[in-house]
């Protein structure tokens, strides 16, 4: 499994655990396992929700249909987008899914202004790619624990990673929470990505997760400005 099929999964199933409108109306956690796994997932799209009488998710679930068929392999394309997200460089995905989870309105818009402040370097290697997937399980975790049971379904939904990948995921379920050290692991080069892999799934609107992401930004290194571009390219609250 790709660096990005890995975040992209990850975005998604903390997306769900959270309650988001758009993932919600997938059927939750339960729903994008299913989808995931090549099974029927519940309708995602706008018409349906309108012919259920309910308001109109945040987020597009257009957008997430299309995701969740492009990891399927299906042969769908983004509603602003010609080509698959796993096609789009690692920035313009990040934005694809800020726009998909309701961050940003613009998805086009949204993949071009996220990629514009990453680094033209791609995360190849578990070194380089490892700090992403601890900085967006840890901010997940920044708030509350992940059950077992979540654990579990996590596991189920990355099925298709590698054992590397899987062991990578179990430590940081269970490792202390500590921007530090993943900071401490991070190229030079990835600083970006693994603060913005963290600020995908989280929001600077409760105190714990407020305190995680002000803690990685500095222990990385990252300028206040440069986090200030990166939750507007993201259309995050500011910290």
């Amino acid at each position: 499994m790709s660096i990005k099929r890995m975040v992209t999964k990850l975005a998604l199933a903390f997306a769900a655990k959270k309650g988001m409108d758009a993932v919600r109306s997938a059927g939750g956690l339960e729903g994008i396992k299913n989808a995931l796994q090549n099974r029927d997932a519940q309708p995602t799209s706008s018409q349906t929700a309108h012919s259920r009488g309910d308001v109109e998710p945040a987020g597009s679930p257009d957008i997430l249909s299309s995701i969740l068929g492009s990891l399927n392999g299906a042969n769908t394309t983004q509603r602003t987008e010609s080509t698959s997200i796993m096609d789009q460089s690692f920035g313009s995905m990040l934005g694809t899914l800020a726009s998909a989870l309701g961050h940003r309105s613009d998805t086009e818009t949204a993949a071009a202004d996220v990629e514009a402040e990453m680094s033209s370097e791609t995360l190849d290697t578990d070194a380089e790619s490892g700090p992403v997937l601890r900085a967006m399980v840890q901010m997940a975790r920044a708030d509350g624990a992940i059950s077992d049971a979540e654990q579990q379904t996590l596991m189920e939904i990355l099925d298709d990673a590698t054992t590397q990948e899987k062991a990578t995921l179990r430590n940081a379920m269970q490792e202390p929470i500590d921007p530090n050290a993943i900071a401490a692991d991070t190229p030079a080069h990835a600083r970006k990505e693994v603060y913005s892999g963290a600020l995908l799934v989280g929001n600077p609107d409760t105190f714990a997760e407020k305190k995680f992401l002000s803690e990685l930004a500095a222990a990385l290194g990252l300028t206040h400005e440069e986090v200030s571009r990166l939750h507007h390219a993201m259309g995050k609250p500011a910290v």
